[in-house]
Formats: structure tokens, sequence, C-alpha cells
């Protein structure tokens, strides 16, 4: 093949040579406009906030954090290559028989779509300094408070469900191999702790036991244990997910969903939880508990 057809079909591909082509002016006036500066770029604009809004729980802050990153640098970057490669199509050393009035309305057009880029960035510095506070334990979650300890062969967790414990759980289990048990006292936290907790109970087995209050997010990794003990006057507390956008609760929904169905907690039950406003709490009674298998045994 020759080789200036092949760097003619190289151009129509998005590789190197096609951004530079573009950056450069070369791409065909129309074409360079419709093509590029509207369909493709809006098509990126597209995709990069549809990425950046989907949430999974395999999500964390920090690899929150870079998608925000790679999102931001992608909308930015195609934002300013678009109109400096609308522009310099549009100069009239690059256009001379082009009237002034189609160069400017090519290059107003530019300018709106660049605009509209960067509006799109303007919420990323918010989103990614709280998704900082979260992973540094610098959210309300987190400044509330958390302990880690161990007492013979039990894990013990107390406090809010903030990001930072599962470092702090890793490094217990890591120095105390012979732990048994879980004992778990939290209101609640960040819900992808929560299932993580679950994640670390249910593959090595071992029991979970609340001597005083668990709720909300804390119920995830209570009802991951073998045996799921409650001593007499402790309390589990249940609501809804909550969350920041409605594909996140919708995530976290499913997964408590499949959550509770492992544990054989029947359908009444998790209704009850699912009507059960994120604002407020519903306490069941320990028969309650026993007969809906979330708890196996009760402890005097």
């Amino acid at each position: 093949m020759p080789e200036s057809s092949s760097a003619e079909r190289s151009r129509w591909r998005i590789t190197p040579a096609f951004i530079a082509w573009h950056w450069k002016g070369e791409a065909p006036f129309w074409l360079g406009l419709i093509g590029w500066t509207l369909a493709l770029t809006i098509s990126v604009y597209v995709v990069a906030m549809l990425w950046l809004t989907q949430w999974s729980l395999q999500d964390t802050p920090v690899s929150r954090m870079i998608q925000g990153v790679i999102a931001a640098v992608l909308i930015g970057g195609v934002a300013i290559w678009q109109l400096v490669g609308t522009w310099r199509a549009s100069a009239r050393t690059k256009t001379p028989e082009r009237w002034w009035i189609s160069r400017w309305i090519a290059r107003s057009v530019a300018i709106v779509v660049c605009i509209g880029g960067l509006l799109m960035l303007s919420g990323i510095p918010r989103g990614m300094s709280s998704l900082y506070l979260q992973a540094t334990d610098q959210d309300w979650i987190g400044q509330n408070g958390y302990s880690v300890t161990i007492e013979d062969e039990n894990l013990v967790i107390s406090g809010h469900l903030a990001w930072g414990m599962l470092d702090a759980v890793s490094r217990e289990l890591s120095a105390n191999p012979g732990i048994q048990m879980f004992i778990l006292n939290s209101p609640g936290g960040h819900v992808g702790v929560g299932t993580r907790l679950y994640d670390i109970i249910k593959s090595r087995g071992l029991d979970t036991y609340t001597t005083e209050l668990c709720a909300s997010a804390c119920i995830i990794p209570f009802l991951a244990g073998n045996n799921r003990y409650l001593q007499k006057g402790a309390k589990l507390g249940f609501h809804a997910v909550g969350g920041e956008a409605g594909n996140s609760i919708s995530a976290g929904t499913e997964k408590v969903l499949s959550v509770y169905r492992a544990a054989n907690v029947p359908d009444p039950f998790i209704e009850r939880m699912l009507a059960t406003p994120v604002e407020s709490a519903w306490y069941p009674s320990p028969k309650e508990l026993t007969a809906a298998n979330v708890v196996t045994e009760l402890v005097n």
C-alpha cells in the first residue's frame, strides 16, 4: 500500500496522527466542525460523565478520585483540542474562500462546546474534596471515631464504619490469625466499608456478636457471621439504604438484598427494613430477630 494512502487512512482513526491533524487545523472545514467539534467532542463528554457518575460497591474513595482525574483530563483536553483545531481550521490563511461569517460561526460553536466541557468540570473539585475527606477519615463519619481492638480471640469494632477502619482490621487480622469472632458495636457508616467487612468475615467463616448496638451499615457485616449472637439488652437497627445519588442507592440496595437473602432472612422482614426511612431506624424485638434468622442465638 502506498505510504500516502496509509497516512490518509490513519487520519480517520483516533490516533496521535489524527489528534495532531485536527490540532494543526488541517482537517476539512465542515468535517472538523460537524464531526470533531460537535459529534466526537460531545460524545466524549457524554461517555466520560456517564462513566464518572456510575457507582459500584467495588469503588473506594481513592478509586473514585482516580476516575475523577481521568474524566477531568479527558473532558478538559478534548474541549481545548477541538477549540484550537477548529479555530486554526477556520483561519483566513487556511480557508481563504470561506465567508468571514462561516468562519466565525465555526469558532463560536467551538467556543460554546469548549465552555460546555469546562462547565461539566465545575462540579468535580467539590466531589474530589468530599472523596479526599472520606479517604483520610476527615468526613463526619471518620471524625466521629472508631476503634479496632483485640480481646482474646475476638476482634472488637466500635464506632462508625469509616474507610480507615479497613486498614486497622487488616493489620489486626494479620497479627492475630486465630481470630474467631467479630464483635460489632457500631451505629453504621459507609456501606462500602460494611460490604468489605462482610467479605472478610464470610471468607474466614467467623462468628459475629453484638453486645450494645449494631445498626445501619453495621448490619451487613453482622449478617456475615457463621453464628450471629446478640447479647440481652443489645439492639440491632435497620433502615433502607441511603446515599447521595440514585445509582449509589440502587447498587447498595442490591448488595444488601443479596446479603439478607444469603442469610435466609424472610421477605416480610426485608420489606419492613426497606420501608423504614434512612432518617430513622427500626429496632425489632429479640423474638423477631431470631424468627427472621438475623440472630442465631441470644446471649444472657
